[in-house]
């Protein structure tokens, strides 16, 4: 963990645009792989992203970490749950453009 007067703290802060940046680009790329409807398209990407960053993350917090039970059921859900809306949301996006 960083000092709260490090300068370089701020760039947590970026995390959540660039995770969004860069997932809608992988969607753009993959998109056309996705098959079925626009939410079973996004529920796909969705998992996709669990399986890529919420397991990935969960392992390595709780593998070097000492946090209580709530913070990892907490990031679970937030992948669980966010990760496919965000997908449904890139497929619905996506859908209008055609």
């Amino acid at each position: 963990m960083r000092d709260p007067t490090d300068p370089i703290l701020t760039l947590y802060f970026a995390y959540p645009f660039l995770l969004a940046l860069l997932s809608s680009i992988v969607f753009d790329i993959v998109e056309r792989a996705l098959e079925g409807t626009i939410l079973q398209r996004g529920m796909r990407f969705g998992l996709i992203l669990v399986l890529l960053i919420t397991f990935p993350s969960l392992f390595v917090i709780f593998s070097s970490m000492d946090y209580p039970p709530g913070f990892y059921i907490a990031n679970f859900l937030t992948g669980v749950i966010g990760f496919p809306l965000l997908g449904c949301l890139y497929a619905w996006i996506w859908a209008r453009d055609r």
